[in-house]
């Protein structure tokens, strides 16, 4: 799997939610200032990009794509990343950039247990939407996609 990986394999820049230094305004009830740590590249084993149809909320029309990621466990813990709760809550505000997009982790679990060890683990992603991505542009972190954003004139481009 590692050669095969190395060869025609997908990557995803994985962007771990920095809760020490995200910030809310000191007098307005307003932010919070959110920050991530650089982005730490990962390897995927499967990697299922959904498009989405046309959803309406209160603000009218908008697309929010979705994707589905499987990493090998050893392999997305052993770059430095904190080891999950059971149930992944520790990276729920993590951002993932995969094919030129940037996309919010919805749910985070370890699969496949086997003699007391994980094998993988499912992510499934939201495409973050223009207004968020224009929020966080701030931090240079999300450049390259805020690009792609500007150069389609939507997100999901």
């Amino acid at each position: 799997m590692r050669e095969y990986q190395k060869q025609v394999g997908q990557w995803a820049q994985w962007f771990r939610f920095n809760q020490a230094g995200t910030t809310s305004h000191p007098v307005y009830d307003t932010g919070p200032q959110r920050a991530w740590y650089a982005s730490t590249p990962l390897p995927v084993l499967i990697g299922e990009y959904i498009r989405a149809g046309q959803n309406y909320d209160d603000d009218g029309l908008y697309q929010t794509d979705r994707l589905h990621l499987i990493f090998s466990y050893n392999q997305f813990f052993h770059t430095g990343m904190i080891d999950p709760d059971p149930q992944g809550q520790d990276h729920v505000n993590d951002r993932v950039g995969f094919d030129g997009h940037l996309f919010a982790v919805d749910t985070f679990l370890p699969r496949g247990r086997v003699a007391g060890q994980f094998l993988t683990v499912s992510v499934d992603c939201v495409e973050v939407g223009q207004a968020d991505l224009a929020e966080d542009a701030d931090l240079g972190l999300f450049d390259a996609y805020l690009a792609v954003a500007d150069a389609t004139g939507d997100i999901t481009g």
